[in-house]
């Protein structure tokens, strides 16, 4: 396992937001994907995945970025876009590779957590790595950057049935280690928030049984990368009652944010859903998180401090002059809901309760961009205002690559870096 055997590279895999990454054990050229839970089990049970050769012209001839897709729905695939430049060692690293007959192949999660990992065959029937003769890859730069991100999703929205012929299959091989792994994490100072076990067990596979529970805990060891341990708080409760507050409070410098967060079984039953279905809980996951998240401002008034109880210990939350934000995560948003999400937001806001609608891949996106809290609030404000501003396309993800490759632009370091969307 990487986080055993190759610890310095799991470490710069947990603060990459996620993609496709070249990393080297033992001096192996390899490659590390970085996705959801869901991507990394529709990858298990397909046995592999794809990757489009996508082309389009550029000012020197005939260019070509990547586009991974990760089959759980055949229509709806999950998928990653990945821009490739000539200047950039990272993009001629996963060219070499797609041009390999077999590489090795390490999956993680959001959370950088090893789940499974294979020796795979790469097997191309004709994509244009393998017809055209002439390529080239153009410099990096954020104007082209956001241009190919759009190209890639507009070519691949329009795909034809000879373009998924022609797509580069990879191909699980033998295992590397286990499958069904189950991580039991004890690292010290990750666990260690207001209600922590002062551990977490996680597994790629989550039944019907308490979903939640893992996610909380998820969305915990998320903020933990820029929070200090006193700042967040799991299930709390309102005091002297047996009803929860909320999921998780994020007490940062200069908001309080209140997360309710509704996760779903993560199984091959799950995957093998209708998107009509899946929709249909997504926007019931919505109104619930939305309809806790009221109560929870209800609860706290205009107190000061909110009283909690914490493992039966006594907690008051004060909250020093900072709004208080309802955060709603669910397991995932899909675009024809965007409008209807904008419109919560928006009604919430008129009434001077300011909500935020993110599915957990969107949040997680936020928090591994953040460099600090004040970037994270910042980020998220920066994207709600642009989405409920009568922009309700505007994609978590794609706003903060585009915000990425803007500071690339200006000269900036780009904080974590993006190796995908």
């Amino acid at each position: 396992m990487l986080a055993i055997d190759f610890p310095q590279i799991s470490a710069a895999l947990r603060v990459l937001p996620g993609g496709l990454v070249p990393i080297y054990p033992n001096g192996r050229l390899s490659l590390a994907v970085k996705l959801s839970k869901e991507a990394l089990l529709a990858i298990r049970q397909h046995r592999g995945f794809a990757v489009y050769v996508v082309p389009f012209g550029a000012k020197d001839g005939l260019s070509f970025g990547f586009v991974s897709a990760f089959f759980d729905d055949a229509d709806e695939p999950l998928v990653v876009r990945t821009p490739l430049f000539g200047d950039d060692d990272t993009s001629l690293a996963l060219v070499g590779m797609m041009l390999a007959p077999e590489i090795d192949v390490y999956f993680v999660d959001d959370l950088g957590r090893d789940r499974m990992a294979y020796r795979c065959t790469v097997e191309d029937p004709g994509s244009h790595l393998q017809t055209q003769e002439e390529l080239r890859l153009p410099p990096q730069s954020h104007a082209s950057g956001t241009d190919i991100l759009y190209w890639l999703q507009h070519w691949f929205g329009h795909r034809t049935s000879e373009d998924d012929a022609r797509a580069i299959r990879v191909r699980f091989a033998e295992p590397l280690w286990p499958e069904d792994l189950a991580i039991l994490d004890v690292r010290e100072g990750v666990h260690n928030y207001v209600g922590s076990d002062g551990y977490a067990i996680s597994m790629l596979e989550r039944d019907s049984r308490r979903p939640g529970y893992f996610q909380e805990r998820d969305i915990a060891e998320a903020l933990r990368r820029f929070m200090a341990p006193q700042q967040i708080i799991l299930n709390p409760f309102k005091r002297g009652s047996d009803k929860e507050f909320v999921d998780v409070v994020a007490a940062t410098g200069s908001a309080i944010l209140l997360i309710q967060a509704k996760d779903s079984p993560n199984t091959a039953e799950s995957l093998a859903r209708t998107i009509d279905r899946k929709l249909r809980k997504s926007q019931s996951q919505i109104a619930e998180a939305v309809a806790q998240g009221k109560g929870a401002l209800n609860y706290a008034g205009t107190a000061d401090p909110i009283l909690l109880t914490v493992l039966r210990e006594d907690i008051d939350l004060h909250r020093a002059g900072r709004p208080l934000i309802s955060v709603a995560i669910v397991k995932e948003i899909f675009p024809s809901q965007a409008e209807s999400v904008a419109d919560l937001m928006r009604a919430a806001h008129a009434r001077g309760e300011p909500l935020l609608i993110l599915d957990y891949m969107g949040f997680s996106a936020f928090a591994h961009y953040a460099t600090d809290e004040a970037r994270f609030v910042t980020e998220l404000e920066a994207w709600a205002k642009a989405f409920v501003g009568g922009s309700a396309t505007v994609e978590p993800r794609a706003f903060l690559v585009d915000r990425y490759l803007a500071r690339l632009n200006d000269g900036g370091a780009g904080d974590a870096g993006a190796a995908g969307q």
